[in-house]
């Protein structure tokens, strides 16, 4: 560009003056700083622009030599560029401004000769523009490219004919070419005709009608292994939204692929033995009972047999020889099940308990199983550090039949819990063994009412879910204030006192006892100090209790710390758990009556030789057992016992009491009889602890 001065400034008239009005209104209006100095280097103009930026009027530019508005180190450095502009040559630079109004900013800067009408260079016109936004987005755009150039994702776009518009390196490479072998070529010729149509073709349709799709691609490598791809294709469409095609983003998620497979198998694998657990052999029984309840299923033969195994002695291996004994056992009981049935899917659920899932031809072959597996484990045995173990197995089965499936299909739990209950009966039978369970089972369902009294106890221990009622023991003549009979009802989860029927029965025979009584003597304990002064109780102890060196010393201890006043409490004891365990009753007997506490012989007259034992327990009274009771107004012989009862507790300076009173009838007889207590439904039925006392 050459620019021709054609009139002379502001400053005073010469030959080499610039005429600068041709060109006054674009250089006051451009939108970049614009100052003009002559051959002397002294500024004749500057433009608005450059006088918003720097802030100053006129005054501080025109006729000032350039050094004095540039300052030295801008003024030395764009020297060469000056000269050479004075020279005749248009110099442009690209530098960072360094002034104080444009420091920061990307400048560009453009030296322009100015010639007069002759052609000669009378000045230079040095403009300025700000390029920091554009540079910025050079850098963007030049950075976008290289990170599409270099990312790992493979990126491509195809066109509406199937042919690559564009591809970069990654994607290429997956394809073993170059990006320009890519460009234009269709794609079946790149990914193969048959991968195209089963595995791309589909996908892309819908991609060019305008859904955006993902999917999951897999291509086998030349290793033998897979390379996991997730797809996602989006329509690429131009400015008048007309489709253009498919842009194509495949990323490799094989290692994602791969611990998720891995995941997957370990959710269904037990890491110890390398069997299926739980949760697998719940997938695979779901599978057979939708397999049995189909279209002819249980009716067209197809049976199926549930092998519930628990073994009988892995506590004492654990507790003996230790948690890495009891882990080989259970690898060495996991092998041995998958050698019984190749085809039987075996599971470890947990613990010391693997369950067999088996095509079986009726109930008696899964019974065959079933006993080669209780003797397999029995016969084998377990042997660690030279010493042998003895281990037994119980096993539970249940069988997906027809009669499984007679009333309706059954849940996954509910073939779970046949097995248990067929393996918990198998066990309570004194292990080693197998049951099989049967819906219409009476001794099952017997056996399994029992254990769910247990777990019921067993809760009503862990949460707390106890309540103490009372009994009333009243004199035959109401000479004295009845005392009670303190007894103990587990209560539902909504706070509700269940019947007791079964629930001590159950918790005797699974040994939990001694925690409930326990419960009960620091219970009473605790309350007794608030009854009134009179308040007499009496307090049940099982037979378990009894025997137990460590809950004797307990209750000793525990009277000793409640300090209880002589004649406030009694305990109540059964003559056949008095006479199981001897030695440990005789013990407790004495230690209570040392502490003024009195004791009570229950249910006396059930045994043979309750006369006999009688004088080896020194208790304070006697129970008379109800079933001697039960008809004493019409039965002589009844009536005969009672009074033997009654004269040898006289000579032994021992108080009678009769329960199972039911009637006033019944109270006059034993009056008459010579008893002096009686308890039963006639004198008053069991009520709450705060029914009597609050």
């Amino acid at each position: 560009m050459r620019n021709t001065v054609r009139d002379p400034g502001a400053l005073a008239p010469s030959p080499s003056q610039l005429h600068l009005h041709a060109y006054r209104s674009s250089f006051d209006t451009a939108s970049v700083r614009i100052l003009f100095f002559d051959r002397n280097l002294v500024v004749r103009d500057v433009n608005a622009a450059l006088l918003e930026t720097e802030e100053l009027d006129r005054t501080g530019f025109v006729g000032r030599h350039l050094s004095d508005v540039m300052g030295k180190a801008v003024y030395e450095r764009r020297m060469p560029q000056i000269e050479a502009a004075l020279a005749g040559e248009a110099q442009v630079s690209v530098e960072w401004g360094l002034r104080r109004a444009t420091r920061g900013q990307l400048l560009r800067i453009r030296h322009e000769p100015v010639r007069d009408e002759t052609g000669d260079v009378v000045g230079v016109l040095l403009s300025m523009e700000d390029r920091t936004d554009l540079h910025e987005l050079e850098q963007r755009v030049s950075m976008q490219d290289e990170v599409i150039r270099q990312t790992s994702d493979a990126l491509a776009v195809v066109d509406r004919g199937f042919s690559f518009l564009w591809a970069n390196p990654a994607y290429a490479m997956i394809w073993n070419r170059l990006p320009e072998e890519v460009v234009g070529v269709p794609v079946p010729e790149v990914i193969g005709m048959s991968g195209f149509e089963e595995r791309v073709l589909p996908h892309l349709t819908r991609c060019f009608a305008g859904e955006v799709v993902q999917y999951d691609l897999v291509r086998p490598r030349a290793d033998g292994e897979d390379t996991h791809y997730s797809v996602r294709l989006e329509p690429l469409k131009g400015e008048d939204d007309t489709l253009i095609g498919a842009i194509v983003n495949m990323r490799d998620v094989t290692e994602t692929a791969q611990l998720d497979r891995r995941m997957r198998r370990q959710a269904l694998l037990d890491t110890l033995t390398e069997l299926a657990n739980r949760h697998a052999l719940e997938s695979e029984l779901g599978r057979r009972i939708e397999l049995c309840s189909g279209e002819g299923g249980c009716n067209a033969g197809c049976r199926t047999a549930l092998l519930l195994v628990d073994l009988d002695d892995f506590k004492v291996v654990n507790d003996l020889a230790g948690h890495t004994a009891g882990d080989a056992l259970l690898r060495q009981v996991a092998s041995l099940l998958r050698s019984l049935d190749p085809d039987a899917f075996v599971a470890r659920l947990g613990g010391d308990e693997f369950a067999l899932v088996v095509d079986v031809a009726d109930e008696a072959v899964a019974v065959s199983l079933g006993e080669r597996v209780v003797h397999s484990i029995e016969a084998v045995g377990f042997s660690w550090n030279g010493e042998l173990f003895s281990i037994g197995a119980s096993v539970g089965i249940a069988l997906l039949d027809r009669e499984a499936f007679a009333a309706s299909t059954p849940a996954v739990q509910d073939v779970l819990n046949w097995a248990d209950r067929a393996c918990l009966v198998a066990k309570e039978k004194g292990g080693a063994r197998l049951s099989v369970f049967h819906p219409d089972d009476n001794e099952m369902r017997a056996r399994f009412e029992e254990i769910g009294n247990f777990q019921v106890v067993q809760n009503a221990l862990q949460h707390d879910r106890f309540e103490l009622f009372l009994m009333p023991v009243a004199p035959v003549d109401d000479t004295s204030r009845p005392w009670h009979e303190v007894l103990l009802r587990v209560l539902s989860e909504d706070g509700r006192p269940l019947p007791p029927a079964g629930f001590i029965t159950a918790a005797e025979r699974h040994g939990l006892m001694s925690r409930v009584d326990r419960w009960v003597v620091e219970t009473v304990l605790q309350r007794l100090p608030q009854l009134p002064a009179d308040a007499h109780l009496s307090i049940n102890l099982s037979g378990q209790s009894i025997g137990d060196p460590i809950f004797c010393d307990f209750l000793l201890s525990a009277l000793d710390a409640a300090a209880v006043a002589p004649g406030r409490l009694a305990f109540e004891i059964t003559e056949t758990s008095a006479v199981r365990s001897m030695e440990t009753a005789l013990d407790l007997i004495a230690g209570l009556k040392a502490r003024g506490v009195d004791v009570v012989l229950d249910d006396f007259g059930s045994g043979l030789s309750s006369f006999g034992y009688l004088r080896r327990f020194d208790v304070d009274m006697l129970k008379i057992d109800g079933n001697i009771i039960g008809n004493v107004r019409e039965d002589k012989v009844q009536q005969t016992i009672v009074a033997g009862i009654v004269a040898v507790a006289e000579v032994m300076q021992v108080r009678v009491v009769a329960e199972y009173v039911e009637d006033r009838e019944t109270m006059e007889v034993l009056r008459d009889l010579g008893v002096s207590l009686v308890q039963g439904f006639y004198i008053g039925r069991p009520v709450s602890w705060t029914d009597v006392f609050e």
